[in-house]
C-alpha cells in the first residue's frame, strides 16, 4: 500500500508543465519535509545516534489489537545469547517491555542455527562473575573476532574495488539511437520529446477513469517514500518492532510493519545476501537443493543473485510503461536481529549490526491473490455475448456489501486489465509468473445517487508482485520453457484479440525513439547499483528485451492478435551497436565521402628507364613529354614492373586515413576527439534450440 503525507500535497513538476489539471506543487525541500514529518527528531549521520531538540518524552503510546502499549525509547528487549553461535531469543519473562513483532516468537527455545554444519546447545550468559572470565571474554572481542574477520580480507577488497569502479562510471551516460527497428505507426501520434510521453500519460489515465487527471493508488513520490523509509528506520532501530521472516518461498524476505492507529504491515523486504543463491540463504531445504543438486537448482538464463534488481526493475518498466501495476519498488539498505547475519556479524545491539542491500516494495491495499479471487468468481468460459451487458445494481442507500456477477462489461475492462499484465511480462520475459504472484481487487464506486437508493458500478485492477526472476540475458534453451500464467486462464479472456485502447496506448510508446533511450537509461541506473555489475551481461539482458519489444510491435499492428499469438512468435534479438559521428557543424556530402585521395584517384606517371627496359634516362628528359595516367588510362601490360611514380605525394598520413578522420580534418576536429555517441539497432534471430519441457 502507497504510503501518503496527508499533510502535504506532491505532484510532479512535468505534468504542471503539461496540463493544469494536477495539484499544487510542493516547494518545500525534501529535507525539510522529512524534518517537519518526524518531528524535531534528528539523526547524526556520523554517530548514527538520535537527538531529540524538544521536550524529552521517554514513553511512547501506541494501540496495538485495541490495547494501549508504553513503549519506552530508552529501553531495549532482554536477550539470551548463545555462547557459541551469538544466537539470539527474546525473554517472555517480561512481557510488558517486549516490543518485538506481534508474529515473532517470543519464546526461549533456540532461533535457527547459523552453522548448517553443527548444532548448539542452550548456554545464556547471565553476567560474567570473575575477573578471570572478563580477560577472556574481553580477549575474544578484541582479538579473536577481529582475527576471525580478517579472514574476510580479500572478498572485501573485491568488493570495495567492484564498488568503487562502479560508482566512478558515471550513471546517467549519453545514449543516443541514430536508427532504430521501431518505427513510428501512420495514424497514432508520435512521441519526440519527453512533454508528449507525459500528455500521452495524461490522456490515458483520463480517458479509463472519465475524470480529471490523478496518479493511480500505486504512486507516490519520492519524498513520500524517503519519509516513510525514515519513519520504517526509527521503528526498527528506536521502538524495536522487528522485521518478521515469511516462511514461504525460497529466499529470505521480511514483512516491514508500521504503525498509524495500529501495527499493520506496509511492505516487503528482500535482502540481497538471503536469495537462493547467496551466502545467507536462510532456508534449510533450498540450502540443501542448491548443495546437493545443483544441477536442478536456479535458471541459467538468469544472472544469480540479481533478485532484488529484477523487482527494482520491473517496477520502472511497469512507471515507463505508464501501467502502474506494479507496487513501488526501491533498493534500500535495513538493518534488524531478525535478519539472517553470519556469526561474526550477529549483534544484540541493533545499531551495531551491518546494514543489508535489498528491495522493498510497498503492500497492495484491498488486494487478495489471484488464484483466490478467481474461485470465488470464476471466469465465465461460455460465449460472452449470453452475459447481460453491464454489471451496475441498484442498491439501498445504507447498504455496503455488493454482489458481483460477470458481464460484458466486466469481461471487458478485466480483459484490458490482464493485457497490461501481458506486455509487462511479456517484455521483460517474466519466467515465474504463475496465478499466486499476481492480484485482483474488486471496488465499487458510486456513479448515481436517487432519492432512496443508489448505483454501483464496479472496477476490477491488477496488481504484478514478486516479479524477481526477470530480465534473463538469454532466452531458455535447455530444460524448462517457463510459460507464463496467465496463458492458463478461459479462452474466452486470454483468446481474445487485444483492445483497441492496448494498442492505441502501447504501440506509441514502443516506437518512440526518445522512449526508449529514457527507458533504457534507468534501467540501466538500477542494474549499475550491484556491485557485480557487468556491461556485457547488461547488453544481453537489453537485446532479449527490445526483441521481445519487437514481438508486441508487431503483434499489436494486427487486429486479429491477441496473447496467444503473442507467445507464438520466434524469440529475437535487437543488437546496440555503437557507431561515433563527426560532431562538424558543417554539411557532409557523404557521397562524395567516399571517393576521396583513393588510390585509382592518385596521378602517376611512367619512368622511362623502366618503360623501355634499360634504355636510358637521357630519353625522357629530351623529349620532355612523359605519359601521365589517370582514372581513364587502360591497364598496363606489367603492373608487376616499378615504373610507377606518384606525382607530389604529401609526406604526412592523409593517405592512408579513413573516410571519418577526413571529415574530421577537414572541420578542424581534433584526433582525440571521438565524435557522438550514437546507437544502431540490428535485429538478427535467436538460433539456439527450444526446450525440452514446453509445459513447465
Amino acid at each position: 500500500m502507497p504510503y501518503s503525507n496527508p499533510d502535504s500535497s506532491v505532484s510532479n513538476h512535468d505534468m504542471n508543465s503539461v496540463s493544469p489539471k494536477t495539484t499544487t506543487t510542493n516547494n518545500t525541500s525534501p529535507f525539510a519535509t522529512l524534518a517537519s514529518t518526524m518531528g524535531k527528531t534528528t539523526i547524526d549521520p556520523e554517530t548514527e545516534t538520535e537527538h531529540n531538540q524538544g521536550e524529552g518524552n521517554d514513553d511512547q503510546e501506541i494501540t496495538i489489537n485495541g490495547k494501549a502499549t508504553a513503549l519506552e525509547s530508552t529501553t531495549r528487549p532482554i536477550f539470551h545469547v548463545n555462547s557459541l553461535s551469538k544466537s539470539w531469543h527474546y525473554d517472555t519473562s517480561n512481557s510488558a517491555s517486549s516490543k518485538s513483532a506481534p508474529n515473532t516468537p517470543k519464546i526461549k527455545s533456540q532461533s535457527q542455527p547459523v552453522s548448517r554444519r553443527a548444532s548448539v546447545d542452550d548456554i545464556h550468559f547471565q553476567h560474567i562473575p570473575s575477573h578471570q572470565e572478563t580477560h577472556n571474554y574481553s580477549f575474544k572481542n578484541s582479538v579473536l573476532i577481529p582475527a576471525a574477520k580478517w579472514a574476510y580480507l580479500p572478498i572485501s577488497k573485491i568488493r570495495g574495488l567492484t564498488s568503487s569502479s562502479i560508482k566512478n562510471t558515471p550513471l546517467h551516460e549519453e545514449y543516443l539511437i541514430e536508427y532504430s527497428v521501431f518505427r513510428p505507426i501512420k495514424g497514432l501520434p508520435e512521441l519526440n520529446s519527453h512533454k508528449d510521453i507525459l500528455i500521452h500519460l495524461r490522456d490515458t489515465i483520463e480517458s479509463e477513469t472519465n475524470k480529471p487527471f490523478e496518479f493511480p493508488e500505486t504512486y507516490i513520490s519520492e519524498i513520500d517514500f524517503h519519509n516513510l523509509l525514515f519513519k520504517i528506520t526509527k521503528i526498527i532501530e528506536t521502538d524495536h518492532i522487528y522485521p518478521e521472516r515469511i516462511s514461504t518461498g525460497s529466499s529470505g524476505s521480511y514483512f516491514i510493519f508500521d504503525i498509524d492507529f495500529s501495527l499493520y504491515k506496509i511492505g516487503i523486504f528482500k535482502p540481497k545476501d538471503e536469495e537462493p543463491y547467496g551466502p545467507l540463504l536462510p532456508k534449510w531445504t533450498k540450502w540443501a537443493h542448491r548443495t546437493f543438486f545443483p544441477c536442478f537448482f536456479g535458471r541459467s538464463c538468469l544472472i544469480p543473485n540479481l533478485g532484488y534488481i529484477s523487482e527494482t526493475a520491473a517496477c520502472v518498466l511497469d512507471r515507463q510503461l505508464q501501467s502502474y501495476i506494479v507496487p513501488h519498488t526501491e533498493i534500500v539498505e535495513l538493518r534488524s536481529p531478525t535478519f539472517f547475519y553470519s556469526y561474526w556479524d550477529k549483534s544484540n545491539d541493533v545499531t551495531k549490526l551491518p546494514k543489508k542491500k535489498g528491495s522493498f516494495q510497498l503492500f497492495l491495499k484491498g488486494y487478495i491473490n489471484a488464484d483466490i479471487w478467481l474461485k470465488i468468481y470464476p471466469i465465465p468460459t461460455n460465449d460472452v455475448c449470453l452475459l447481460k451487458k453491464t454489471s451496475r445494481i441498484e442498491v439501498p442507500l445504507g447498504e455496503t456489501k455488493f454482489l458481483f456477477t460477470w458481464s460484458q462489461e466486466s469481461m471487458q475492462q478485466f480483459q484490458e486489465e490482464l493485457e497490461k499484465l501481458v506486455i509487462l511480462d511479456y517484455l521483460m520475459r517474466n519466467t515465474d509468473r504463475g496465478l499466486d504472484n499476481w492480484m485482483i481487487k474488486l471496488e465499487w464506486i458510486e456513479i448515481k445517487r436517487k432519492q432512496l437508493t443508489k448505483i454501483m458500478k464496479p472496477i476490477i485492477k491488477i496488481g504484478a508482485i514478486d516479479s524477481g526472476l526477470a530480465f534473463p540475458w538469454k532466452h531458455p534453451d535447455e530444460w524448462r520453457s517457463f510459460p507464463f500464467g496467465w496463458l492458463f486462464l478461459p479462452l474466452s479472456i486470454i483468446g481474445q484479440p487485444f483492445s483497441r485502447r492496448t494498442r492505441n496506448h502501447y504501440l506509441p510508446l514502443l516506437t518512440s525513439k526518445k522512449w526508449w533511450e529514457e527507458t533504457v537509461i534507468k534501467l540501466k541506473d538500477v542494474f549499475m547499483k550491484d556491485n557485480d555489475f557487468k556491461e556485457r551481461m547488461w547488453l544481453k539482458q537489453l537485446a532479449v528485451l527490445k526483441g521481445q519489444a519487437f514481438n508486441i510491435v508487431e503483434i499489436l499492428k494486427l487486429t486479429y492478435a491477441g496473447p496467444l499469438e503473442l507467445t507464438r512468435r520466434e524469440n529475437l534479438l535487437v543488437i546496440d551497436d555503437i557507431m561515433y559521428m563527426p560532431n562538424g557543424k558543417c554539411d557532409y556530402d557523404f557521397m562524395k565521402s567516399s571517393l576521396y585521395e583513393s588510390d585509382i584517384f592518385k596521378s602517376y606517371r611512367v619512368k622511362s628507364t623502366n618503360r623501355n627496359h634499360g634504355g636510358g634516362d637521357d630519353s625522357d628528359e629530351e623529349g620532355g613529354q612523359s605519359e601521365t595516367i589517370t582514372q581513364n588510362t587502360p591497364l598496363l601490360t606489367h603492373p608487376h614492373n616499378h615504373y610507377l611514380e606518384v606525382i607530389n605525394e604529401s609526406m604526412d598520413d592523409t593517405n592512408n586515413e579513413s573516410g571519418y578522420e577526413h571529415m574530421n580534418r577537414e572541420n578542424n576536429v581534433a584526433a582525440t576527439d571521438k565524435g557522438k555517441k550514437v546507437i544502431i539497432e540490428r535485429l538478427i534471430k535467436e538460433t539456439s534450440k527450444p526446450p525440452v519441457f514446453t509445459w513447465c
